[in-house]
């Protein structure tokens, strides 16, 4: 789900260096989001992109409003575009829970924004707000932390099972 911080994040990345600063805003409507560009070195206003995710994974709209377009603006919101096409992309890919033990308790689980990692069950793991489905790239990620130094990737990976879409 986009947040704030995950946009702001990405605006600072394609302005890398640039002259140029940007706002981001929540809109009313719930999943919708505005980030307005602007040239650093005269206030003016460059563009305003509209960002709206849908309820179903992948599915969103970008509308960019330019206000003014040079080769530079363009660049920039070319990079803007980019990135949130890539984190959209990443929404689809399919997501894994890695039940460890033959339980309803044995569910690795990750409290967002940390490295604390868990085994419960995934009833629990969602009302703690800690992450249990973890993309194939991930997992690999995971077998080269020394949290898992015992396991290999094939291991979590046998360990894995498909998150169903509902």
């Amino acid at each position: 789900m986009l947040t704030k911080e995950k946009l702001s994040k990405i605006a600072e990345q394609a302005i890398g260096t640039l002259h140029y600063t940007y706002a981001v805003a929540k809109l009313s409507s719930q999943d919708s989001f505005a980030i307005r560009l602007y040239d650093q070195l005269n206030d003016e206003l460059v563009a305003n992109s509209y960002i709206h995710e849908g309820d179903k994974p992948g599915l969103f709209t970008i509308d960019f409003v330019p206000e003014r377009i040079n080769k530079t603006d363009r660049e920039v919101l070319r990079d803007i575009n980019s990135q949130l096409y890539e984190y959209f992309d990443e929404q689809l890919e399919p997501k894994y829970y890695i039940k460890l033990l033959n339980t309803d308790y044995g569910y690795l689980a990750r409290v967002e924004g940390t490295d604390t990692w868990s085994v419960t069950s995934l009833k629990i793991a969602k009302m703690s707000n800690q992450k249990v489905a973890f993309t194939a790239d991930e997992i690999h990620e995971m077998a080269n932390d020394e949290v898992f130094a015992n396991l290999s990737a094939t291991d979590l990976l046998r360990a894995a099972e498909e998150v169903e879409e509902g």
